[in-house]
């Protein structure tokens, strides 16, 4: 027989009821009405997991499910649930609607959608009986007709993971029907839809779902696992326990101690977690390869509970399961520069110990003289920064390239100053910009290789009164070019990206005018903006459509010697700016001002390295380096506790196979931090530490014990822990 109520179960959904109180679920609140209201209709698709090797993720349909929408019982736990409406079936593509053919009774109860049967094309052309899947929806009355659901494998071990308390009875045992609650512990149904919310997307069939509490984590890649184990059954023509079919399997390893086997999936997942501490190792051999999921537990683990994951006391939280944005590179500038000796190439662009490890370059398009009936460039003006490229990208640097000013031929005031590009000159400029693309793609300079650029910038500070190469746009100006001229960078012989406005104070109004406009917004690849006179911030117009957000320039004045050398508080103002680009502005790429300091140091040293013949890493290039070393290009950020104490910020990144934790200590005393990490078997990690004594320094491997680990942050430091 089914066992009690696992107790990590209950102490989960008393944790959710004391965050919600006795409302209901997250934007769906359970409320008496004094009607009953007609039910909406309502879509979706009903789909499973396959994946074939080398091949992309995908969800195939599964046609000719039968579709039943459920009220929750009301008669105690794992009570009869009584069917809402008519059922319907779902068609060639696993889509079904829902015409709205049901009431919502006064008491707006709990709601789930059950899925049961179909055909699991392309895997099977016959019915599969076996076939049962949940999504746990919320309130009757928080349909509408715009919810659209995807039920699988995954919104269905999200579901039963949280509802498991609630499904059974000794008076009802077939588990896809019977979920329910008496009015003692309806609060805690009522919880336990909300805990399936957060478990798993069913907009999407994706974990994690949405709500989840600030600073916890949901456990997705077990629920993948548990996803990935079922669907071998779903995506087969069904079976019994002991006839050798991928169902058979499931049955037989699902079948608890003195128990009957199940006969559906859903049945089989309730056995699975309400005797979480069983062996699991048979289950993980049902896993196909590659996993339908991802990512996924590669060896089972020692428990298959699934609750929400708390950071611990006084401790952080990272979560290697929740994905932000993927990261582009770190960089600098090499601008106003004549050709740079190797030597201060590699210290920049290098990966290996006293290197900075940049990822990309930023040049300038420097003004020169433009033929508008040869529609040619004077190019001497382009080489020296392109032979910088070329020696930068031949260590795997990203390059993309800035104008200052058009040529003053083109400009309001016939100057490299100042002054606005000539409406008449819109289509020039354009082909300038595609004619410096074309120059640097021939590579017919420095070692004659060619420079791959990856995107172009319309103008650099379009918003900056200067006395030096400059040139004004407003962004209506910004965005009548883009939607008229953008797309012969865009579309051209050797296409790139377009990158605008570049700000000199992430100003979104030179921006938003493209954005909005359906000509222009497609032209735009990545927004990217300047930090001076600004902090790091999240633009939602730009991130809403599609596009990334570099930071692409910005120094601090060091404060050392009367403003004109760095210290290690210089490193980490530096450290926290990048840490709030990552977490807060979420931005994709972020590049510093100047990277060399040549051919003699400069005063104010805003620099990554000094002049040295050997370069030596400025405080500010330590800063960087901790960040760019380890943070390669094609990385995510993961989600984290960022501020777990007061002074200490803290973020994680992963790619490759590494995982990296960035930690600051910006307080005068040493911190010591329980870090503990979801989602990612990690059983070691290496720091990497710079104090005022200490330069990315390499420290003794730290164990990490049931992932977690303590990390030692001394005062005024940054640590990179890396796996």
């Amino acid at each position: 027989m089914i066992s009690a109520k696992p107790s990590y179960l209950i102490l989960s959904l008393l944790a959710a009821i004391s965050i919600l109180g006795c409302g209901g679920v997250s934007n769906s609140p359970v409320t008496t009405t004094g009607s009953t209201p007609t039910g909406s209709s309502l879509s979706g698709q009903v789909k499973s997991g396959q994946q074939a090797s080398g091949q992309p993720f995908v969800q195939e349909p599964i046609s000719g499910a039968t579709i039943q929408l459920y009220r929750v019982g009301t008669t105690g736990d794992g009570s009869s649930a009584t069917a809402l409406g008519s059922p319907t079936t779902t068609n060639s593509s696993g889509g079904f609607t829902i015409t709205g053919d049901y009431t919502c009774p006064e008491s707006n109860p709990l709601v789930y959608l059950l899925a049961t049967g179909g055909i699991p094309a392309p895997a099977s052309t016959t019915n599969n009986p076996a076939i049962s899947l949940i999504a746990a929806l919320g309130s009757c009355n928080s349909l509408t007709p715009t919810t659209s659901i995807e039920l699988n494998e995954v919104t269905t071990v999200a579901a039963v993971a949280a509802l498991s308390p609630y499904m059974t009875s000794p008076a009802c045992l077939t588990a896809p029907t019977c979920i329910g609650s008496g009015t003692s512990d309806a609060a805690g149904l009522t919880a336990a839809f909300t805990l399936a919310s957060q478990y798993a997307n069913t907009a999407t069939g994706t974990s994690p779902g949405t709500s989840v509490p600030a600073g916890d984590a949901v456990p997705s890649t077990l629920i993948n696992s548990l996803a990935g184990i079922v669907s071998p059954c779903v995506n087969s023509s069904g079976g019994s326990a002991g006839d050798g079919s991928s169902c058979g399997a499931l049955f037989t390893d699902s079948t608890p101690s003195g128990g009957s086997a199940p006969v559906d999936v859903t049945t089989a997942l309730l056995n699975i977690l309400n005797n979480p501490t069983s062996d699991p190792t048979p289950l993980f051999g049902l896993m196909p390869s590659p996993p339908p999921f991802e990512p996924v537990w590669t060896a089972a683990p020692s428990s298959l509970a699934i609750s929400l994951i708390t950071p611990p006391a006084g401790g952080a939280l990272v979560d290697f399961g929740a994905p932000e944005q993927i990261i582009r590179g770190f960089g600098a500038s090499e601008v106003f520069d004549s050709a740079l000796p190797s030597s201060q190439i590699d210290a920049l662009y290098g990966d290996s110990s006293g290197q900075v490890g940049l990822s990309i370059m930023r040049v300038q398009i420097a003004p020169t003289t433009w033929n508008t009936s040869t529609q040619t460039a004077v190019t001497s003006a382009w080489t020296p920064e392109l032979t910088n490229a070329q020696a930068a990208q031949a260590l795997g640097a990203t390059i993309f390239a800035s104008p200052w000013s058009p040529p003053a031929s083109m400009k309001s005031n016939n100057n490299t100053v100042g002054g606005s590009l000539n409406v008449s000159s819109y289509g020039q400029y354009a082909n300038y910009l595609e004619a410096f693309v074309n120059y640097a793609t021939a590579g017919q300079f420095g070692n004659n290789s060619p420079v791959n650029l990856y995107a172009v910038s319309m103008q650099n500070e379009p918003d900056a009164t200067v006395g030096y190469v400059s040139c004004t746009w407003t962004g209506a100006q910004m965005d009548t070019w883009v939607a008229g001229y953008g797309s012969v960078l865009t579309t051209g012989a050797n296409p790139v990206k377009l990158i605008m406005p570049e700000s000199e104070s992430f100003t979104t109004s030179l921006s938003d005018p493209a954005l909005n406009d359906s000509a222009a917004v497609g032209n735009i690849s990545i927004v990217g903006g300047h930090l001076y006179g600004a902090s790091p911030s999240y633009y939602t117009n730009a991130k809403n459509k599609g596009k990334d957000v570099w930071m692409t320039e910005h120094y601090l004045v060091p404060t050392g010697s009367g403003g004109t050398v760095p210290i290690m508080a210089d490193a980490i103002a530096m450290a926290e700016e990048i840490h709030n680009s990552m977490t807060v502005a979420e931005y994709n790429a972020y590049i510093w001002w100047q990277g060399p300091s040549y051919p003699a140091n400069k005063t104010p040293q805003e620099h990554l390295i000094d002049a040295s013949a050997t370069p030596n890493l400025t405080y500010f290039g330590l800063a960087m380096a901790q960040f760019s070393r380890f943070v390669r290009p094609g990385y995510f950020r993961y989600n984290a506790t960022a501020t777990p104490v007061t002074g200490v910020y803290l973020s994680a990144y992963g790619g490759n196979g590494h995982e990296v934790i960035v930690a600051i200590n910006s307080t005068s005393a040493a911190v010591t931090l329980p870090i503990l990490i979801a989602n990612q078997t990690v059983t070691s990690m290496t720091p990497y530490q710079t104090t005022s004594s200490s330069s990315v320094s390499p420290l003794s491997p730290v164990t990490v014990t049931n992932n977690q680990f303590s990390a030692s942050l001394p005062a005024m430091s940054i640590t990179t822990y890396v796996q």
